[in-house]
């Protein structure tokens, strides 16, 4: 998974390339998931999607599910305490940030690390 996710970000470093990159290109880079096809096509609709701006929730862009929104609101919007995951790994991360009141949380409005 790490090698698939950084020779995606090689060949496509923004959402912009993502929409512009040949979708045959991009299904070979996840390839080793399995429906690249699909993958590929999901990528470059998200892209479009998340470019456009007109959403108010992640959960509107397409591809995103639980598991994604929980980890967008855990690591990019600092809202741990607002969700409960499901995923393994991720309830692992959430209970740490339970125990020791967000220390891992890195940057929010109200931690700004500054």
């Amino acid at each position: 998974m790490h090698k698939v996710i950084w020779d995606l970000f090689t060949l496509c470093p923004s959402a912009e390339s993502a929409i512009n990159t040949d979708t045959a290109k991009i299904a070979e880079k996840v390839y080793s998931l399995g429906l690249q096809n699909k993958r590929a096509k999901m990528i470059q609709r998200f892209s479009l999607e998340y470019l456009r701006g007109d959403w108010t929730n992640v959960t509107q862009l397409h591809g995103i599910g639980k598991y994604a929104a929980d980890a967008y609101a855990i690591f990019c919007q600092g809202l741990w305490r607002d969700v409960q995951p499901d995923d393994v790994q991720l309830v692992k991360y959430w209970k740490w940030l339970w125990e020791t009141d967000g220390q891992g949380n890195g940057f929010t409005p109200d931690n700004n690390n500054s």
